[in-house]
């Protein structure tokens, strides 16, 4: 029954509550229990967190559990945490359900604490005074523990009953109160001195006021009581639940108390009273204030529920159950908020609430957008070939009558001098202006430019209009003119445009992130700058230096100062801060003149300094001076450090095996064979958490800084070597900050890449490489002096031969040939037939000599080189055809290179040019025979060309032998052979012989 009334008076004072945003987390968001029985904030920057199932550490992201020393292996059926106080020091006390009281230091590791306290008792509530004094209240005691020793007071109130309920607090005059057994009292001369509550209760909650004195709840009651003995009544909360009472209480640093009940949720009492702020669960356990200004509250079942102030709020037109967008809006000139909805109604904003206006009047149509002037007019947009203006109650329509063009109006801009422009929508689009007397002019635009998606008026009256197709105009006499080329080059369609004093124009392009022109000069920055997003459609300026933008992916600001230097190229980048999420903002996507319904951006700065921001769900009302400023960069936190999935090193642990992260100073040492590497890391803001980006350096590794997706930065396979780890955690405010304490990791090397080792390698290796080139040096000297051996004695054998035929076999036959003609003289034969015979003997005889020496010519090595080979084919040509009585013209070259050739190469290319000048002598009746000789180092060619006979085709007769075999010959040398012929034209042979082949093959 209790549940339902709570949840009745939660939805009764939702109205109430707007300026309040709520979120809160789970089991599903990482809770292992959604008991909270104590919540504070460690002088780290971590929310503590007590449960059932223990202590866990919050970062706004993650929640870590924290083993306690001591009970990590405890059997207690209620291993719980009771209490949590934050230590002067910097450290915790933490009072556990059934078990001892565990104080932690700035490290995290365990201090003794001196205590008389009975063994059976269970310390029941505990605080700090500003000495350092700790204070412990036992069932039956009130003990006072110093640095060396123990004082022991009575208590208010003594005995077991209602001993959870006992509370002992701190005041800012560093008094010490105690509540307890429906008892209120404050310790005066060693004793409590007691004050009489006006509506007692046996559950009495204390909370220490930040300027005097204390907080005293009792059941719904409120009261603050002074060591003086005053008592102030400051009335009574109602629950809706006859049997909720205060369950927990606290102030907070503006001065306003928090009271959580069992059973009825969350109150908050200021100077204007008693409020109730939605939770998820009615049962409030505990209550704290982060540094960041944040309420958290502990509950029985809902979780951990943080509270912060809404600087965001989401409007609508709300008919019934349903709730409408409003997709143009305006203020008027008596603070007036006017509006089109998206179902094409007029409303107006009365006492927060929006409702429709002008109801009785039946022929508005469907309005589109809205305008206010400086006269106090307000300009109402329809698309029914119609709009009106409503001033001093009377309301002026003007039709196609009077001149309007188009079907739909999609936008408005109230000029300085009193001209309304006005942007429609139909075909083709216009721009008309309707002067101050009532009259519409068509001003004429460019071809070609597509949908008007924006006007707006600059600080020197200049009127500037942008399409959707990404063009820029500018408004003349009568017409726009087409200025996109000061916008060069083009970032794509045009959203939205804006403009500042000094004269500036901002565009917002789809995709094209943000541009300015100022004194005709343009730049643009987007999202490889900082912007959050680079489809911007509205943009609207605060009272504090910020420019705000609605984008596809939801509000986000930028410094203008920031936006300036940007632009100006004086900064690399911006920072933007995004609101989504943590603001309780979950669609945020703006409107667009590319979308649906088409409307310019009518986003504004309303006199109270309000921003109003249609989006496509709801229009957002920011609140810049809700809105708490980032302080700064957020601490930075290195949380582990883990080996090959090995935790080495963490944040406040004190295990032997694990190092603490809090105190380490000194660089680790990892032994070789590192695989993975793996650095956790957090910054504590509470506020925005997702907000806050990282960046990280592996000094050693990495050449730069570089943005990690996750908190977790991942190395693999790390060379030997000393590194020094780097992360820093920013706002988006553009400052960073960095871990105190930086970790430095030492990677050891395997003995093969010690230096000692590689010395040996690099020695060994020297010798290596010179035995090796030493052996490889003499091996080829050794072949090539064997070459050489064996190509003297070639050489030597050849020479030989050449000497024995020429010595003896020519010498014998040179005999034969004078005993013949000797004999030939001596025979006396009337008939001569011995004569002829005789003569025929040393004519053979002769031939076989002139064989002999060219045998011997092409054996000799002596006639290897090239210009022996031409000079003795030149001499074989000319004796020859001389004996034939056939003139021999010669062409040789000028410069013979000094090439070698082989004997196989002289002996067949002087065979084949003795065939030619032979079949020249025996067939071709020839007078006159030219050859032709180039040489090269590289090859021969010898063209032997005669003025004979010639013959049609190659003759089919023991001829074609001789041909044959001269083919033959020059493909066997690896040469060519051809010959031309035609009757009467004579014969041309060409031979073409390679000579580096032949080196080669030599």
């Amino acid at each position: 029954m209790w549940l339902t009334l709570w949840f009745s008076t939660v939805i009764a004072s939702a109205s109430t509550n707007d300026e309040w945003f709520t979120r809160s987390w789970q089991t599903d968001e990482g809770l292992p229990n959604n008991y909270v029985q104590a919540i504070a904030q460690g002088d780290d920057g971590y929310l503590w967190v007590g449960t059932p199932a223990g202590l866990l550490r919050f970062d706004g992201i993650r929640f870590t559990p924290f083993a306690l020393p001591g009970t990590e292996n405890s059997n207690n059926n209620d291993p719980g945490i009771r209490a949590l106080l934050p230590r002067r020091d910097g450290g915790l006390w933490v009072l556990t359900a059934r078990g001892p009281l565990i104080g932690l230091n700035a490290q995290l590791s365990t201090v003794p604490i001196p205590t008389n306290g009975p063994a059976e008792d269970v310390p029941l509530a505990l605080t700090e005074d500003s000495q350092g004094g700790l204070w412990i209240a036992y069932p039956n005691v009130l003990e006072e523990v110093r640095a060396d020793h123990v004082t022991e007071i009575p208590p208010i109130a003594v005995g077991p009953a209602n001993a959870s309920a006992c509370v002992i607090v701190r005041d800012s005059t560093d008094h010490i109160w105690m509540a307890r057994a429906g008892k209120v009292g404050v310790l005066q001369n060693g004793r409590f001195q007691q004050f009489a509550i006006p509506t007692p209760s046996r559950i009495i909650h204390l909370a220490p006021g930040r300027s005097h004195g204390v907080w005293v709840a009792t059941g719904t009651h409120l009261y603050r009581c002074d060591a003086d003995g005053s008592v102030q009544d400051y009335g009574s909360f109602q629950t809706g639940n006859p049997r909720a009472e205060s369950w927990a209480l606290m102030e907070d640093h503006a001065g306003a108390v928090w009271i959580g009940t069992d059973g009825s949720g969350l109150f908050r009492r200021d100077e204007s009273g008693f409020n109730q702020i939605e939770i998820a669960h009615p049962f409030v356990l505990s209550l704290a204030e982060d540094r960041e200004g944040n309420i958290w509250v502990g509950t029985a079942g809902g979780g951990l529920t943080r509270i912060s102030s809404r600087g965001i709020q989401l409007e609508g037109y709300e008919s019934g159950s349903t709730t409408t967008a409003i997709q143009s809006i305006c203020e008027d000139t008596n603070g007036v908020l006017w509006g089109a909805t998206q179902n094409g109604l007029l409303v107006v904003r009365e006492n927060g609430k929006w409702e429709r206006a002008l109801t009785n009047v039946t022929t508005l149509g469907r309005v589109t957008c809205v305008a206010a002037d400086r006269r106090g007019a307000v300009w109402i947009g329809t698309r029914d070939r119609r709009f009106y203006r409503a001033l001093n109650d009377e309301l002026a329509t003007w039709t196609s009558r009077e001149g309007l063009s188009q079907h739909s109006i999609v936008g408005w801009l109230p000029a300085s001098n009193g001209n309304l422009w006005i942007s429609e929508m139909g075909n083709p689009n216009i721009i008309q202006c309707l002067s101050a007397d009532g009259k519409l002019q068509n001003f004429a635009l460019p071809e070609g430019i597509g949908r008007i998606a924006a006007l707006a008026e600059d600080s020197a009256g200049q009127v500037w209009a942008a399409s959707v197709a990404g063009l820029l105009l500018r408004a003349g006499q009568n017409e726009f003119t087409d200025v996109s080329s000061m916008i060069s080059p083009s970032a794509g369609s045009i959203l939205c445009l804006a403009t500042t004093p000094d004269g500036a124009l901002w565009i917002g392009f789809d995709g094209g992130g943000l541009g300015r022109l100022i004194d005709g000069r343009f730049s643009r920055i987007d999202s490889r700058h900082g912007l959050f997003d680079d489809h911007i459609s509205e943009i609207v300026t605060d009272d504090r230096g910020w420019f705000w933008f609605g984008s596809a992916r939801g509000i986000f600001k930028v410094q203008g100062k920031d936006l300036i230097s940007a632009l100006d190229g004086q900064a690399a980048v911006v920072h933007s801060i995004h609101y989504g999420r943590n603001e309780g903002l979950f669609s945020m996507e703006a409107n667009s003149v590319t979308a649906p319904p088409y409307i310019s951006s009518t986003a504004f700065r309303s006199r109270d300094g309000s921003l109003w921001m249609p989006l496509r769900t709801a229009i957002a009302v920011v609140n810049p001076k809700v809105l708490r400023e980032d302080p700064g960069p957020p601490p930075v936190l290195l949380t582990r450090v883990a080996v090959d999935n090995r935790v080495i090193a963490d944040y406040g642990k004190s295990a032997a095996a694990v190092a603490n992260l809090k105190a380490q100073r000194a660089p680790m040492q990892i032994g070789p064979g590192l695989r993975k590497l793996d650095f956790d890391f957090t910054a504590l803001n509470l506020t925005a958490p997702e907000s806050v980006t990282f960046r990280c350096q592996l000094e050693g590794w990495d050449d730069d800084w570089f943005t990690p997706e996750t908190r977790t930065a991942t190395y693999t396979h790390l060379a030997a070597g000393t590194y020094h780890f780097r992360v820093q955690a920013s706002n988006g405010d553009g400052s960073w900050s960095e871990a105190k304490i930086p970790f430095d990791i030492a990677v050891a090397p395997f003995f093969w890449q010690t230096w000692w080792f590689r010395a040996a390698m690099f020695v060994l290796f020297t010798l290596a490489i010179v035995a090796a080139v030493r052996y490889v040096s003499f091996r080829r000297l050794r072949l090539k002096l064997r070459m050489v051996e064996q190509q003297a004695s070639l050489d030597k054998e050849r020479a030989r031969i050449a000497r024995d035929l020429h010595d003896d076999l020519g010498c014998r036959l040179t005999q034969v040939a004078l005993t013949l003609n000797m004999a030939d003289r001596e025979i006396q034969e009337p008939s001569g037939t011995a004569s002829r015979q005789l003569q025929r003997c040393a004519d053979m005889v002769r031939q076989v000599a002139g064989s002999v020496d060219e045998i011997v010519w092409a054996v000799n090595p002596r006639n290897d080189a090239l210009r022996y080979v031409i000079d003795y084919i030149s001499q074989f040509a000319v004796e020859f055809l001389h004996a034939a009585d056939i003139t021999c013209r010669l062409d040789l070259p000028d410069q013979i290179p000094d090439v070698a050739v082989s004997p196989e190469v002289r002996h067949n290319l002087f065979l084949v040019a003795k065939e030619a000048l032979n079949n020249i002598t025996r067939h071709a009746a020839a007078g006159e025979v030219r050859i032709n000789i180039n040489a090269t180092p590289r090859e021969i060619t010898i063209a032997i060309e005669d003025n004979g006979r010639g013959f049609e085709c190659a003759p089919d007769n023991a001829s074609a032998d001789g041909l044959r075999n001269m083919r033959q010959r020059m493909e066997e040398i690896g040469g060519t052979f051809q010959i031309d012929s035609k009757p009467g034209a004579g014969t041309r042979v060409h031979l073409r012989c390679s000579l580096t082949t032949q080196m080669h093959s030599q």
